[in-house]
């Protein structure tokens, strides 16, 4: 019987001490199953403070929050028809449809989410081009933001992503996009979209004559950012139609053209350094923005709705062999041409 008490008193004790320490395991293992659950917050790694998930129409991402698609649409119709519809009637009834939702990609940055989209606006008139674009906006469709910068690093946490939806593959370039300038005996093929008085872009023509004998083709692609650079790229093309100089022409335009906010003035620099261009222009700077004007005045527009139809909307864009580069790089280009 001694025994027994012993016995049945050794087993009890473990068991009132378990039971005093139930109530603390029950809410753990509560805990664990309300946080596995998604019921609880989790706590978000350094790591993911700018993670891209990348959404289209036919696939959407499940972990990307929802972009409001309708609220996008109606906010660019919107602004279409209020900047453009005031030049142009038939952008006054510009209609959601014609904005199409092309590719999005979510980047999650310290808790909040930006979308960088890609949208294609469709012309209302039927011989117009569709113009593509790039946004950075907010979940509600209804704030367009211009980047996301780190304030310590000063780093744009968006530029991934905006740089992977403005990529432009060689094979989509359209048939004889660009004006041929040089052929060589190198191995490589280069075409430009270009502004002449863009900086960045003259950095990039000195790259190009530097490197000249190491080129196939290079081909020039006019985007005029301004009235000053739409009158320097007609008189480029016009130096190709004819097969005058084109060379020196261009150079003369990356290099020694000075910008001036009247056209003619633009002109009137490349009348003194080539006379020989007034036996089709006129003699006067007025003459000579007529015709070039009437003339190539809508091949250049063409030439710029054509990069428009890419995604391409700034300067300078390098597409070395099957490379695309965003921007001049000089290490870029370098690495193209090996």
């Amino acid at each position: 019987m001694i025994v027994l008490k012993a016995l049945t008193f050794g087993w009890c004790l473990p068991v009132r001490r378990m039971l005093r320490f139930l109530p603390v395991s029950v809410f753990l293992c509560l805990v664990c199953v309300l946080s596995v659950s998604g019921i609880l917050p989790c706590q978000v790694l350094a790591d993911d403070l700018a993670q891209p998930a990348t959404t289209t129409d036919s696939q959407k991402t499940v972990l990307a929050p929802a972009l409001d698609d309708t609220a996008l649409k109606a906010a660019i119709a919107q602004r279409i028809r209020v900047t453009r519809g005031a030049k142009d009637e038939r952008y006054k009834l510009y209609s959601p449809d014609l904005v199409e939702i092309e590719e999005t990609i979510c980047v999650h940055i310290r808790g909040t989410a930006f979308f960088a989209v890609k949208l294609k606006l469709h012309t209302p008139a039927a011989e117009g081009v569709d113009e593509v674009i790039t946004l950075i906006v907010d979940k509600t469709g209804t704030l367009q933001i211009s980047g996301v910068h780190d304030l310590a690093s000063g780093a744009n946490l968006m530029l991934e992503a905006v740089n992977q939806l403005q990529h432009v593959d060689v094979r989509d370039l359209p048939p004889g996009f660009g004006k041929e300038i040089f052929t060589g005996d190198g191995a490589h093929a280069v075409t430009a979209v270009s502004d002449p008085f863009c900086p960045h872009c003259r950095k990039g023509w000195e790259y190009i004559k530097l490197h000249q004998d190491r080129l196939k083709t290079f081909r020039l692609a006019h985007f005029p950012l301004n009235a000053a650079s739409e009158a320097a790229c007609m008189v480029m093309a016009d130096a190709h139609h004819r097969q005058f100089k084109v060379f020196d022409i261009v150079d003369f335009a990356y290099t020694q053209l000075h910008s001036a906010p009247d056209p003619k003035k633009i002109l009137e620099q490349f009348m003194d350094a080539f006379p020989e261009l007034t036996k089709n222009w006129g003699q006067d700077p007025a003459s000579a923005l007529a015709h070039l004007t009437q003339t190539f005045g809508a091949t250049v527009r063409r030439e710029s709705s054509a990069a428009q139809a890419l995604g391409i909307s700034s300067t300078p864009v390098f597409f070395v062999n099957d490379t695309y580069i965003r921007g001049f790089h000089a290490k870029k280009m370098d690495n193209a041409m090996q």
